[in-house]
């Protein structure tokens, strides 16, 4: 593939530990030559806390540049993110996440054999310490059962930001992600139905892989069951945001939702006295078919700040 730059964007709020980790990955890529990657911390802080974090590695000779966006928000952090950011193509790591050394590289041999406009790659979940559910590591995790390359159209509703590259021809306007989702999020879901909606080339890079660490809190069955429920949410509300609203797609996954949560609730009764973990599981995925249902405002519980269901 020809030359090229690239950005890598970790926004990051109040996570010291893991956002020193994420930054280590970033810097450890082992890149393919021709492509320039610089790596952009946008720390959405109150009181700028992570720049004591990026002087650190800046101290061992590391070049990483710094962004503060103190109004509180994901959409906000990653717009900032693109606003700041130098490289032709975007490429976002959560900062509870570390990316595998040959994570850039393998986005990038997909892009330039398929021509993509967006890639997105696996996410494996690690138990941050002891404690807590490890079955539950599952529901943090993204495995697409699909070739390197593929066609990600059919399966976008299952698509994130979390280990993704996307060309800055994706990423126009001023706001690029929706701010009004700034609480329960979801803008990343509402960009990536957008550009397939507008033809784009969304393609999986099967060997970018990412791990998310998970740490023992929100392995529990309430929060998993919370987080499965908003889920459901955003896989509804999100087509009602676009333009035109895609309302006959919203019939059809509140039909799905109505059919996850009735099997899901029998479920849990049937195996409530019988075992535990099989009803707490379909427990979740009731919850998550009616967030499908109840995705209206009113009913969204907050995903970042005050409600931190993730």
């Amino acid at each position: 593939m020809t030359a090229g730059s690239l950005t890598i964007v970790i926004p990051t709020y109040n996570r010291h530990g893991p956002l020193r980790r994420a930054l280590a990955s970033a810097v450890a890529q082992q890149l393919p030559e021709g492509l320039a990657v610089d790596i952009l911390v946008v720390d959405n802080s109150q009181d700028g806390n992570a720049f004591g974090i990026v002087e650190e590695f800046r101290a061992q000779g590391v070049s990483v540049a710094y962004s503060s966006e103190r109004e509180a928000g994901v959409a906000n952090a990653r717009n900032a993110g693109v606003r700041q950011s130098r490289g032709d193509w975007i490429a976002f790591l959560d900062d509870d996440e570390a990316a595998e050394p040959g994570w850039i590289a393998a986005h990038w041999r997909v892009i330039g054999i398929t021509g993509a406009d967006a890639v997105f790659g696996p996410v494996s979940a690690q138990a941050e310490e002891p404690g807590g559910l490890v079955a539950l590591l599952p529901n943090f995790a993204r495995r697409i059962e699909l070739p390197d390359g593929a066609d990600l159209a059919p399966h976008s509703a299952l698509l994130g930001t979390n280990n993704s590259a996307f060309s800055r021809a994706c990423l126009t306007g001023p706001e690029p992600f929706d701010r009004s989702l700034n609480g329960c999020g979801g803008e990343d879901s509402l960009l990536i139905k957008r550009l397939v909606l507008s033809g784009q080339k969304l393609r999986w890079s099967a060997e970018g892989c990412v791990t998310e660490w998970v740490p023992p809190r929100r392995l529990s069955w309430s929060y998993v069951t919370r987080r499965r429920f908003l889920s459901g949410q955003i896989r509804s509300f999100v087509l009602t945001m676009l333009e035109p609203p895609r309302w006959g797609e919203l019939a059809q996954w509140m039909a799905i939702g109505a059919g996850q949560f009735a099997v899901g609730g029998a479920l849990t009764a049937l195996y409530w006295f019988l075992d535990r973990p099989k009803a707490l599981a379909a427990r979740a995925s009731a919850a998550a078919g009616l967030g499908k249902i109840f995705w209206m405002r009113a009913f969204r519980p907050g995903l970042y700040g005050k409600g931190l269901v993730s």
